[in-house]
């Protein structure tokens, strides 16, 4: 005798009811023998692996490639002076003088005394190294060492920029990250900005007159762009 057995399933939100309502099973018995149940196999579905689709691969930045300057002929041999024609001008001071410093530390750090007596009312004045070289002066502001003008043709950047350079000498070197306006006056003022976040503070600021640069400066924003005679200064200069 055979016997033909066929679930049905529930409802539809029981799992367990519509997995048995998707499978016919048929059982087979045999005199004095055992039931063999042989299942009856349902329709299978193909599964879908889904494939992953690659990132882009990012595109660089491109980057300004500094104009190779050579170093101009020094116009002296700066020797036994507070700065050398070694010594670089950086946003964040000269040599191992750095702003933020105070005067007395300031001038340990250089070797020298300096020269410039503030009055006793003054919260800025100028000094310059008792030991040279002339075109040099720090400005103290509430004690401390918070900007540097330059007009000595030695005293230079680490990119070899100073007084005597071109507008094209400073965009050749400092790329994007120097602007450029001109005054009323004519005067062209270019200030570089520089990239690193510890130095996000300062500034340095070249003047140009008939495309040469005939000063600069460096130092504290809210200082390096103050006109130079708004600080107090008693340094006899023989510039």
């Amino acid at each position: 005798m055979v016997l033909l057995v066929v679930s049905c399933g529930g409802g539809s939100d029981d799992s367990g009811d519509a997995a048995d309502a998707s499978e016919a099973t048929e059982i087979e018995t045999a005199s004095g023998g055992e039931e063999n149940v042989t299942p009856i196999p349902a329709e299978s579905t193909a599964v879908v692996i889904p494939t992953s689709t690659p990132l882009p691969t990012a595109t660089p930045f491109p980057t300004s490639t500094p104009v190779p300057l050579t170093s101009p002929t020094p116009s002296a041999i700066l020797l036994g002076s507070a700065f050398t024609n070694d010594s670089k001008v950086t946003t964040v001071g000269i040599d191992e003088v750095f702003f933020g410093m105070r005067a007395d530390e300031a001038a340990e750090a250089a070797s020298t005394e300096w020269l410039g007596d503030p009055s006793s009312t003054s919260t800025c004045y100028k000094v310059a190294p008792s030991t040279g070289p002339n075109g040099i002066e720090l400005w103290i502001v509430d004690g401390f060492v918070e900007r540097i003008d330059i007009q000595h043709p030695d005293l230079r950047t680490p990119s070899k920029l100073g007084v005597g350079n071109t507008l094209a000498e400073l965009q050749g070197q400092l790329g994007e990250r120097l602007t450029d306006e001109t005054l009323d006056d004519g005067t062209v003022v270019a200030t570089f900005t520089p990239s690193d976040p510890g130095d996000r503070d300062f500034r340095l600021i070249f003047e140009l007159v008939d495309d040469t640069v005939v000063r600069y400066r460096s130092g504290r924003i809210g200082i390096v762009d103050r006109a130079g005679d708004s600080c107090h200064s008693s340094i006899n200069s023989t510039e």
